[in-house]
């Protein structure tokens, strides 16, 4: 995901000319244990198969403590230790110390992964602010979730959104030198009055000095805002954009995700959710602005996520106004993607199954009407009842509608109260490690229900294969 590009230590010969290569964030792998590191380096999460550090004798548990001599608190040094010819991994395992010595081409990966993208402990947000998922969550559900990480090198390895609150003079002339690019960035507001009121940080709010510095050094940056109404939009969302559309090039996208609030919000800021109105307000705000980048700059650079458009009731862009479609991890695009998909569907002959069967596809409530036209397609080309199940988010708050915060007890309290299926598909972006957000495991759903229960990738086609249609 991300371009490192060193600037070679005086004395020692370049890396490369490439960018080493990046493992995928899904490898297979040989067992599914959490990484765990400490000061003493990195725990092996996954040893892909086949692999240069397989053939060499690592194993998922072995923990590397240096590489050709150097200790390495992140993925940033890790890459960079490993970019010569040849890798000298230290590693402890059982308790005692091994070395083995790996040649390879120049920038060639391990195939080591690991779970996070640092060892010496993710630096923590010192912000508060308003709008913060975190602080509107219960106990009891997955302790990766409680993380309040605020971390630039996660963003570079990761694409985790940071507000650069935190980050040192050292900490810049890193990402300089090792030109560490592209960064992720909660910018959210750049007048730095409105963004201290969103970020309620301990230091200095203001963001637009340092993203000019970076721009100037030629780092790539996508940039983030949550709208909160009375809060950034208006003038101040007017003021953002023209500020951060005066970094493009160096600002390649700008994301506008409307505020998610849940109903666990006692004693926090009052804030006010998107509503139909606010939604079609921003989307025509949004459009004049992507007018105005398209004509001056060549790119559209502000998108907005899909929960306006639906919000709204509005049509989604066609498919090349999201141009690269550079934040569908931000929910933007990927309902584009979905309609796309499911015309593809809709030319496929009928071949009715000899057995139909009662098939849930689980949903939230917003993206309903699309699920339930996939349901449809599904149902003509199979002959199975392929119905889209709309499941209400009661754990976080009614209000809370997008499919990517159901809990594995909504989802379940829904099926029973749906009536007996054959089967049933649940996206598989409400997993991680197996788990629902609620700590329920895919296993646990599907032995209360008594049938099979899969994760699938929500998209129309990946949903058909799984059908066999």
């Amino acid at each position: 995901m991300f371009r490192l590009r060193p600037t070679p230590l005086p004395g020692t010969p370049a890396a490369g000319s490439g960018p080493p290569a990046v493992a995928p964030r899904r490898v297979p792998c040989y067992n599914g244990s959490m990484t765990e590191w400490n000061e003493h380096g990195a725990v092996v999460e996954c040893v892909a198969p086949g692999s240069l550090a397989e053939r060499a004798g690592v194993r998922p548990g072995d923990r590397i403590t240096a590489i050709n001599g150097e200790a390495f608190a992140d993925l940033i040094d890790y890459r960079f230790l490993i970019s010569d010819t040849v890798a000298r991994l230290d590693l402890v395992r059982d308790g005692q110390p091994r070395s083995v010595q790996i040649h390879k081409e120049v920038d060639q990966g391990l195939g080591i992964t690991f779970a996070q993208g640092v060892f010496d402990g993710i630096r923590r947000c010192r912000n508060s602010c308003v709008f913060c998922f975190l602080h509107q969550m219960p106990r009891g559900m997955r302790k990766s979730l409680y993380i309040p990480d605020d971390d630039y090198r996660l963003s570079v390895t990761q694409g985790n959104y940071v507000t650069l609150t935190n980050v040192t003079e050292e900490d810049l002339r890193r990402i300089l030198r090792l030109h560490l690019s592209p960064l992720f960035i909660s910018v959210h507001a750049t007048d730095p009055g409105a963004r201290a009121r969103l970020l309620r940080c301990a230091g200095n709010a203001e963001v637009l000095p340092l993203m000019r510095r970076l721009a100037d050094a030629g780092i790539e940056m996508h940039c983030q805002i949550v709208l909160c109404p009375s809060f950034n939009d208006g003038e101040v969302l007017d003021q953002t954009l023209a500020d951060l559309a005066a970094l493009h090039p160096e600002v390649l996208s700008i994301a506008v995700v409307p505020v998610g609030l849940t109903r666990y919000r006692e004693r926090l800021t009052a804030l006010e959710p998107v509503t139909p109105e606010g939604a079609r307000e921003t989307l025509a705000r949004l459009e004049r602005w992507r007018e105005r980048f398209l004509a001056e700059h060549g790119t559209r650079l502000v998108f907005a996520a899909d929960e306006f458009y639906l919000l709204a009731g509005e049509p989604l862009p066609p498919r090349d106004a999201y141009e690269e479609f550079p934040q569908t991890e931000d929910g933007i695009g990927l309902s584009r993607l979905f309609l796309d998909e499911l015309e593809q569907l809709r030319g496929r002959p009928a071949k009715p199954v000899p057995q139909p069967e009662r098939v849930f596809l689980v949903t939230g409530m917003l993206a309903h009407p699309m699920v339930d036209a996939l349901a449809g397609e599904l149902s003509r080309i199979t002959g199975h009842r392929v119905e889209a199940l709309a499941v209400a988010n009661r754990f976080f708050g009614e209000r809370i509608t997008v499919t990517g915060l159901l809990t594995g007890g909504d989802i379940l309290a829904a099926i029973r109260a749906a009536g007996p299926a054959n089967r049933v598909y649940v996206p598989d972006v409400l997993l991680n490690a197996g788990r629902f957000l609620d700590d329920m495991t895919l296993s646990q759903m599907a032995e209360a229900l008594g049938v099979p229960v899969e994760a699938v990738a929500p998209s129309p086609l990946a949903l058909a294969r799984a059908l066999a249609a």
